[in-house]
């Protein structure tokens, strides 16, 4: 989850972690998601490090910094997606194994021509406050999403896939173009544009969530400011802590919760503690349920049985400024994409259990065809002979006239700095120019990108919003909003357009498929690794539940003791 902007609601990574800048490019994005026991806090132990585990209902969470915004239709960062996910909950729910199951609907009903959704509301659930919850507040939910004047970042998330959605989002209809039907207060039917096989799971994202409009409009300009401006149909209810506010946020169980029966843990502290080193050393003093790992320590405890890691759907890669003197050449741009030993990268410099890109959809993207994900049938696509770079570059010269005068954008952090040191060096030795290096601000980096002033940028990547290739493929399409590379090809667009509307499952994976190799082959863009995360968990604390298409989920959480 990331943010990128125009379309936000992806992740592309920076300081302010919003969704799209969620995983920064130090690896360390999700080192937050800690829990923390601390005496005399609703502490999990007695005794500290050396002291036995005690069985309690409390545990305190590392947020890592504030919850931005908590409003299900406009938020768009990772922080406030892990407390909105624990409050409140959309007509289904990602269950442990990612798989989603119902939660406010108690099941589906598909046309024939799987483009229509039925869902029907479980008997009884109702809103924090004793309303009753109802098939009316989803739908005014998602049109206020919609609404062109609420500017929501993942407005895209369902104009992408409900039919006359984008034409009310985009002011070219009302919204009763919207096909969204609420034939009683139980049901609520929805005609999607295409076959969208991972449509169930987009209903348990948090822009997908109800809203009780009578009390969203009572609350005004007040709403979601903090826990008694929200209302709650989810596991957990907000009872302190705030927008945007440093204090922790404390989440207590709901006692109104459709399924409180199966909720174990009765309070969330969500805190801060940023520092890695701090939380390694908590971890290992006992005070520290799970802790996140970095650089080094990946390999210094990678063989310890509490030992973790999660690829994420997360890729991180360089952008080429086609419209920039030399970056219109293909051999610049396929020796620029080469000239540069990935597996180096990964094992020495980042350390993270991170992979080696030679593709731009990652591996965690599920769906491909047959038994195989879209990276087991495309493989790698990027040529892995580093040396044959220098003749394409050499080429490229040739045919430009002169040796172009690059410059790339990295992040103004220690990875930043380090993946700096290591482009530079490697084009050096691998093509024999000087690659000019400035280091910068994420927030700086994007409105440079924006603008179009840059000629390469490494400083941020891009997450995936839901388990399809399609969250990847779409960016490159030559009017997306998203591709500031400026890498157009027709046969691309041919290929994702006709993927976007076909209900032919078969054909829409193809055409995927056979674009991204298009992508690759014209160097419209350079792969540089997949991001993982490894951390270190205590065997006591039963199912974490970290969902890489939404917030971290405490409903399943569990203190053995």
């Amino acid at each position: 989850m990331a943010i990128r902007r125009v379309r936000p609601g992806k992740v592309l990574v920076g300081p302010q972690m919003s969704r799209r800048d969620f995983m920064k490019l130090t690896g360390t994005g999700l080192a937050g998601v800690a829990l923390l026991g601390t005496a005399g806090c609703g502490s999990i132990f007695e005794g500290g490090g050396g002291g036995s585990v005690k069985k309690t209902d409390t545990l305190n969470v590392n947020l890592t910094t504030e919850a931005s915004d908590l409003n299900s239709a406009t938020t768009s960062d990772a922080y406030s997606f892990n407390v909105l996910t624990n409050t409140n909950e959309g007509l289904y729910r990602l269950d442990q194994n990612q798989n989603p199951q119902p939660a406010s609907a108690e099941g589906v009903e598909t046309s024939k021509d799987e483009l229509t959704y039925e869902f029907t509301l479980r008997d009884g659930v109702i809103w924090s406050n004793g309303d009753p919850l109802t098939s009316h507040d989803f739908k005014y939910a998602w049109l206020h999403v919609l609404d062109p004047k609420t500017a929501a970042d993942y407005a895209y998330i369902i104009s992408s896939f409900v039919k006359g959605a984008d034409e009310y989002n985009t002011d070219k209809a009302g919204a009763d173009a919207v096909a969204i039907e609420t034939p009683d207060d139980k049901t609520i039917r929805v005609e999607l544009l295409s076959k969208s096989p991972f449509f169930l799971g987009l209903t348990s994202f948090v822009t997908y969530f109800p809203l009780n409009q009578e009390f969203v409009e009572k609350m005004g300009d007040e709403y979601a400011l903090d826990g008694d401006h929200l209302l709650y149909n989810g596991p957990y209810t907000m009872t302190a802590g705030s927008q945007g506010g440093g204090s922790t946020i404390v989440l207590q169980k709901n006692a109104k919760y459709w399924d409180k029966d199966n909720v174990a843990v009765k309070t969330l502290n969500f805190r801060i503690v940023k520092d890695n080193d701090t939380g390694i050393n908590l971890y290992e003093a006992g005070d520290l349920a799970i802790t996140f790992l970095t650089g080094d320590s990946v390999k210094q405890f990678q063989d310890n049985p509490n030992f973790f890691r999660q690829v994420q759907p997360f890729t991180v890669y360089g952008r080429l400024n086609q419209h920039a003197p030399g970056l219109d050449n293909l051999n610049i741009r396929k020796a620029l994409m080469i000239g540069f030993d990935r597996e180096a990268l990964t094992d020495k410099v980042l350390q993270d259990g991170s992979i080696p890109a030679y593709g731009f959809v990652p591996p965690a993207i599920t769906p491909g065809p047959g038994n195989q994900t879209f990276r087991q049938a495309n493989g790698d696509l990027v040529p892995k002979d580093v040396d044959s770079a220098r003749a394409l570059w050499e080429k490229g010269v040739e045919e430009v006239g002169e040796e172009p005068k690059l410059t790339a954008l990295f992040a103004d952090d220690t990875a930043g700095r380090d993946l700096a040191t290591y482009f530079k060096d490697q084009y050096k030795k691998n093509l024999g120019f000087d690659l000019g290096v400035e280091i910068i601000t994420f927030d700086a980096a994007l409105d440079r990108v924006d603008a179009e002033d840059y000629q390469i940028n490494y400083s941020f990547g891009w997450i995936g919003d839901y388990d399809d290739p399609m969250t990847f493929m779409d960016l490159y399409l030559s009017d997306s909003p998203f591709n500031n590379s400026f890498f157009e090809n027709e046969e691309y667009d041919r290929l994702i357009k006709e993927a976007q509307t076909t209900s032919d499952l078969q054909l829409r994976m193809q055409n995927m498929l056979k674009a991204e190799r298009i992508l690759i082959a014209q160097a419209g863009t350079v792969p540089v690794f997949y991001n993982a995360v490894s951390g270190l968990i205590k065997p006591y604390f039963e199912n974490y539940t970290p969902h890489a298409f939404g917030g971290d989920d405490y409903k399943y959480a569990k203190i053995k003791g």
